[in-house]
């Protein structure tokens, strides 16, 4: 059996047009989220956030953020009391499953926020607050196993 060239052309081009195809299809299936709801609006605010960082890595001691078996240890230093402030624990593979927590210390100054039913793999804690008229942020990623 003979095949012209033309024919040959024809469904190699034919061939490629449709996993083109199938690949849109494929891919236009698949959840795409933005980082956050409010990416844009929060973006305006990366000054505040790049001062609020700078703040808090002049701490001395550092607020500390690990990991701590299933759970998340928080630790921020005595002089910095009364706080008030959020734990934003952010899941970059979905945006679904991110947490936002109060921050609440003990007498220590020390917090634990449980992760036993979070999804194992990479977090990123955002621990965002507020003290004596100052904005302090860290961020920290983990690994829960």
């Amino acid at each position: 059996m003979k095949v012209s060239w033309g024919a040959a052309i024809a469904g190699v081009y034919t061939l490629f047009a449709l996993s083109t195809a199938g690949f849109v299809a494929f891919a236009m299936s698949r959840p795409v989220d933005l980082v956050r709801p409010d990416y844009y609006a929060e973006s305006l605010r990366q000054d505040e956030r790049m001062q609020a960082a700078a703040n808090a890595e002049g701490l001395d001691p550092a607020a500390l953020v690990r990991e701590a078996g299933r759970s998340i240890e928080i630790a921020l230093p005595s002089a910095l009391r009364p706080v008030r402030g959020t734990i934003t624990l952010y899941r970059p593979s979905n945006a679904a499953a991110d947490r936002h927590v109060d921050l609440s210390l003990d007498a220590d100054g020390r917090q634990r926020v449980a992760m036993q039913d979070a999804a194992a793999g990479l977090w990123i804690v955002q621990l965002a607050w507020t003290s004596a008229g100052r904005e302090f942020y860290v961020e920290r990623p983990i690994s829960l196993r």
